[in-house]
C-alpha cells in the first residue's frame, strides 16, 4: 500500500488501477524507480500498453522500450480490453475452450450423470459466469456453448434425446424454480454485465475521478444494489416460468410446481458423497428427472403383475411387491436414527395406551392395538413426550391430483390429527405431530415446521451452523425417499402367489410320513 500511495503522490494526474498491465509513462519510470525498494520488480515483457490511436503505436514503443504495445487490446483479469472485433476474438476463443470442456462432461455423463452435474453447477458455469460480468454484448458469442448444452451435454444427463423446446426451458429454470438448473447463457449475459456495472458503480466512479475511495468502497451501497439486483433476478425468473407455465402443458405445470416446493430439488444440487448416502447410479438419476417431469420410463413392463397399467403414477401408489411399506418404513427409521441424535427413549412404532372411559371426539381411533410410528422425549421440551406419525403421499395420485397443493397437504394433516390427536393429548399427555410429506420431496406445513426444530437441535448438539446443519437434513430425507421412489417404479413385482392350501397337497401328512 505504501507504493501504491507513494506513486499517486508522484503521478497524481494517473488514473491507476493497481495491477501492472496499465500505466503512463511517469507512473512506470516511477513504477520502476520505486518498486525494486520494497521488493517489486516490473517485467517489460509481462506489461501491455493499449493505445486508442494506432497511428502512434512505434512513437509507444520507443517511449516504453520491451513493453507489448497494441492498438487492438489484450487479455485483462479474465475479460478483454480493446477493440470490438479484438474482444470478440478473445470470446470466441474462449468460448471454444468451454465447448470442449462441455464435451468432456457429456462423455463423463454418459455413465457417471451425478458427478457431471456437479461438476456443471460447481465449475464450468463459474468461468463463463465471470466473463459475463465483466465483458459487455457477448450474448451472440455464447451460442455454441447453448448448442453443445442442449444437443450433448442435456441428453447425457437426462437420457432424452432429442430435447424439446418446452422442456428445454424447463431444464434452463433454477431447481427451487422446478428446473435443473442448465441455464441458457445467452439468456443471462448482458443482465450479469448489467448487475456487475450496478454493484461496482461506485468503485467504477472512484477509479475514473482518482478517488481515494476506490481503496474504501461504501459496502452499504454496494449491499443495496446487491439487493437490487438479486430482486430482479427473481422477478426475471418469475416471469420466466409464468411465462413457460402459461404455454406447457397442465401436466407439466403440474410437475414444475411439485419440483419447486421447499427441499424437494436438494438432491439435484447434492454432491455425491458416498459417506452420506448421497450417490446415485446412471439408472437412478435418469430416472429421477424423468419422475421429477413425469416422462415414461424406458424398459418397463406396459402392464403391472397387478393386472393394471404400468406407469410410474401407478408404481407409486401400487401396494403389490411392498414397496409402498418400504418407502414408509425406511423413512421412519431415517427420522427416527436423526431424532435420536438430540432426544431419548426414541421407540420405532410405539403402542398407544388403550381407551378406557374417556371422551373422544368422532374420528377418533378407539383400537386397543393403534400404534403410531415414531416416539421420543426431550424434543419440544424436557421430558416431554412425542409422538410423530408420517404418511408418504402421491400427489399425482386420483384421490389427489386435481386437489391444489395446499389442500392436498392441509386434507392429509387433518386426517391424522382427526384420528390421533385427542387421543394422544387426553390420554398420553403428549404432543402428537403429523409428519406428512410427498413422493416428490415436498414436506406438509406441521413436518417442515418439526424439521426446522430437529434441525435447530441438531445444531446446538453439534455445534454446527443451522443453515448447514437444515441443507443436510433437506438432503439426507430427500434423497432417501428418492431412493425409495426410484425402488418402486423399477423394482419386481410378481402376481399373487397360490397359497400352498390351493395346491391339493398335504405337505403336513407329507412329512409326518
Amino acid at each position: 500500500m505504501g507504493l501504491i500511495y507513494k506513486l499517486k503522490e508522484k503521478v497524481p494526474e494517473c488514473k491507476v488501477s493497481w495491477y501492472a498491465d496499465d500505466s503512463a509513462k511517469q507512473w512506470w519510470d516511477a513504477l520502476q524507480q520505486f518498486g525494486q525498494r520494497v521488493g517489486y520488480f516490473p517485467q517489460p515483457e509481462k506489461t501491455c500498453l493499449i493505445s486508442k490511436d494506432s497511428s502512434k503505436l512505434e512513437y509507444y514503443k520507443t517511449l516504453f522500450p520491451g513493453v507489448q504495445v497494441t492498438a487492438d487490446g489484450n487479455r485483462y483479469l479474465g475479460s478483454f480490453i480493446g477493440t470490438k472485433p479484438a474482444t470478440e476474438l478473445y470470446v470466441n476463443k474462449k468460448v471454444k475452450e468451454w465447448v470442449l470442456d462441455i464435451e468432456d462432461i457429456s462423455r463423463a455423463a454418459a455413465s457417471e450423470p451425478q458427478l457431471a452435474i456437479a461438476a456443471y453447477y460447481f465449475g464450468i458455469t463459474k468461468k463463463w459466469t465471470y466473463l459475463m460480468r465483466t465483458t459487455p454484448e457477448i450474448a451472440p458469442l455464447l451460442s455454441p456453448i447453448e448448442k453443445t448444452i442442449r444437443h450433448q451435454l442435456l441428453p447425457a444427463l437426462t437420457g432424452i434425446n432429442p430435447i424439446s423446446d418446452v422442456l428445454r426451458e424447463a431444464f434452463s429454470l433454477t431447481p427451487k424454480n422446478g428446473g435443473l438448473g442448465i441455464i441458457n447463457p445467452m439468456e443471462i449475459a448482458d443482465l450479469e454485465y448489467k448487475f456487475s456495472i450496478l454493484i461496482n458503480s461506485g468503485l467504477i466512479d472512484a477509479i475514473v475521478e482518482n478517488n481515494d475511495i476506490c481503496f474504501h468502497p461504501e459496502t452499504d451501497a454496494i449491499n443495496k444494489a446487491k439487493k437490487e439486483c438479486k430482486a430482479a433476478k427473481h422477478k426475471a425468473e418469475e416471469d420466466k416460468k409464468f411465462n413457460l407455465l402459461s404455454n406447457c402443458s397442465k401436466e407439466l405445470g403440474r410437475q414444475i410446481a411439485l419440483g419447486s416446493e421447499k427441499g424437494a430439488s436438494s438432491w439435484l444440487s447434492s454432491l455425491p458423497l458416498k459417506e452420506c448416502g448421497f450417490t446415485l447410479s446412471k439408472q437412478q438419476f435418469q430416472d429421477a428427472i424423468r419422475i421429477r417431469y413425469n416422462i415414461p420410463l424406458e424398459g418397463i413392463s406396459s402392464e403391472c403383475a397387478c393386472g393394471k397399467v404400468n406407469s410410474i403414477d401407478h408404481a407409486l401408489i401400487c401396494k403389490l411387491g411392498g414397496y409402498t411399506a418400504l418407502r414408509h418404513n425406511h423413512l421412519r427409521d431415517t427420522l427416527s436414527h436423526l431424532i435420536g441424535v438430540v432426544c431419548k427413549d426414541v421407540v420405532s412404532e410405539p403402542p398407544l395406551l388403550p381407551v378406557t372411559n374417556e371422551e373422544l371426539p368422532r374420528g377418533t381411533t378407539f383400537k386397543q392395538d393403534a400404534r403410531l410410528d415414531i416416539s421420543c422425549r426431550g424434543f419440544y421440551s424436557a421430558l416431554d413426550k412425542t409422538f410423530i406419525d408420517i404418511r408418504v403421499l402421491h400427489p399425482n395420485s386420483q384421490s389427489n391430483a386435481q386437489k391444489p397443493l395446499k389442500n392436498m397437504y392441509q386434507c392429509h394433516e387433518r386426517e391424522k390429527k382427526t384420528k390421533y390427536l385427542q387421543r394422544v393429548l387426553q390420554i398420553e399427555k403428549a404432543n402428537f405431530t403429523p409428519f406428512v410429506l410427498s413422493t416428490t420431496g415436498g414436506l406438509a406445513p406441521e413436518a417442515s415446521a418439526f424439521t426446522k426444530h430437529l434441525a435447530q437441535k441438531l445444531s446446538v448438539k453439534l455445534d454446527q451452523s443451522y443453515s448447514h446443519v437444515m441443507g443436510y437434513l433437506r438432503r439426507k430425507l430427500r434423497i432417501e425417499l428418492l431412493k425409495t421412489t426410484l425402488m418402486a417404479v423399477r423394482g419386481f413385482r410378481k402376481s399373487k402367489v397360490t397359497a400352498i392350501a390351493e395346491l391339493d397337497l398335504n405337505l403336513l401328512q407329507f412329512y409326518v410320513n
